[in-house]
């Protein structure tokens, strides 16, 4: 599954590579580019292996907010 996300709290290309991090650690998500410009997080993912809701909180627990 192919998901958008808006996220709040990234200023830089640091931010994207933190939520890169914390959401590849994760099992089921596939392919993730955050855009800290844009204020987007897309990404593919496995539904099966993971939830959006666990995918934004993980974005939050990373210190992002998510629409």
């Amino acid at each position: 599954m192919k998901q958008k996300i808006m996220v709040s709290g990234m200023h830089c290309p640091g931010c994207e590579m933190n939520i890169k991090m914390a959401l590849e650690e994760k099992d089921g998500i596939k392919k993730v580019k955050a855009d800290y410009k844009k204020g987007t997080v897309e990404l593919e993912f496995d539904e099966k292996k993971i939830s959006i809701d666990e995918i934004k909180k993980t974005i939050r627990d990373a210190g992002y907010g998510t629409d």
